[in-house]
């Protein structure tokens, strides 16, 4: 099997020293976590990295794939414009997930068509700084967004991208991108819900413990309160980890960091993977599939 990693990472562009300054010291968890997923994807040398963004474009009632040429982002919007990403599009993957979602029954819509160049979202900027930052080969690029369909639909679509980066021939890193709440405390960006920390901790504590199921059965009310923008990344995820036990892989989480020091909850989390024996990557001892030297960074500027 050739999914070789599975993170679940924030997207604060304050965790950029470029855009946050002093202010980074007071995420110090988040940012150790991210550096740490920084030497993880490089271990892994993936040739592509599938993400997905809540903040990539919409669609209320079905799930998005673009399947850009290339893509490129800065966070000029938040000062640092020579932060920048510049990543080819894996086409041929991109297109192989559409076609295993309409196989599944699953509605998605291209996000960008062939030939054109996506712009990146800091809900993809920020990962990609940290996971294209101790790369040594470029990196090609899928993104994905979820919709305002059920969990269910979203679990769905997981499986069936799973399906497809297990069977796929390349090595990929599939990525989570997902805030938690942004109701924590008294003037959070969202403003101040008891409930959002009760969905922290719940999110936080089921990761930790390898419990999806109990992931994703959070009282749908404490949802609706904790204002957040990650659930459906997450349980999309979840569907990607169901596809791959499916195929005879292990899974393992492991929880690196969770804080929220300006009122938004940031997890970091890592999912450890363990091909069938005997399958496509499979290395006797090795976790992630085989390793190969590391590939290098597509991205430019300054790495935190």
């Amino acid at each position: 099997m050739t999914l070789v990693g599975c993170f679940a990472v924030p997207h604060p562009p304050i965790i950029i020293p470029e855009v946050g300054g002093a202010s980074v010291d007071e995420a110090e968890a988040t940012v150790r976590g991210m550096t740490e997923v920084r030497e993880k994807a490089a271990a892994l040398a993936p040739d592509t990295i599938v993400l997905l963004s809540p903040h990539s474009p919409l669609a209320r009632s079905q799930m998005g794939v673009s399947l850009a040429a290339r893509y490129k982002g800065s966070l000029a919007y938040f000062r640092a414009p020579q932060v920048r990403v510049d990543a080819e599009g894996d086409v041929p993957l991109a297109e192989a997930i559409m076609q295993r979602a309409a196989e599944h029954g699953i509605p998605a819509i291209a996000t960008a068509g062939r030939g054109e160049v996506f712009d990146l979202d800091h809900g993809a900027m920020v990962p990609l700084v940290y996971l294209t930052g101790g790369l040594v080969k470029p990196a090609r690029l899928v993104v994905l967004s979820f919709s305002y369909l059920d969990l269910d639909e979203h679990v769905r679509f997981g499986r069936s991208i799973g399906e497809t980066l297990v069977a796929a021939e390349e090595r990929t890193v599939y990525v989570a991108s997902s805030d938690l709440s942004h109701r924590l405390i008294p003037g959070a960006p969202a403003g101040y819900d008891p409930r959002g920390a009760q969905f922290d901790r719940a999110v936080a504590d089921a990761f930790a413990a390898g419990d999806w199921e109990g992931l994703l059965s959070i009282d749908p009310n404490v949802v609706a309160g904790a204002g957040e923008c990650g659930y459906r990344s997450l349980a999309v995820l979840s569907g990607v980890l169901r596809a791959y036990e499916a195929a005879g892989g292990k899974t393992h989480d492991r929880l690196l960091s969770y804080e929220g020091p300006w009122g938004v909850g940031y997890l970091v989390g890592e999912v450890e993977l363990t091909p069938a024996a005997g399958g496509p990557g499979a290395e006797p001892g090795a976790k992630g599939g085989a390793a190969r030297e590391p590939a290098h960074a597509s991205q430019e500027g300054a790495r935190p």
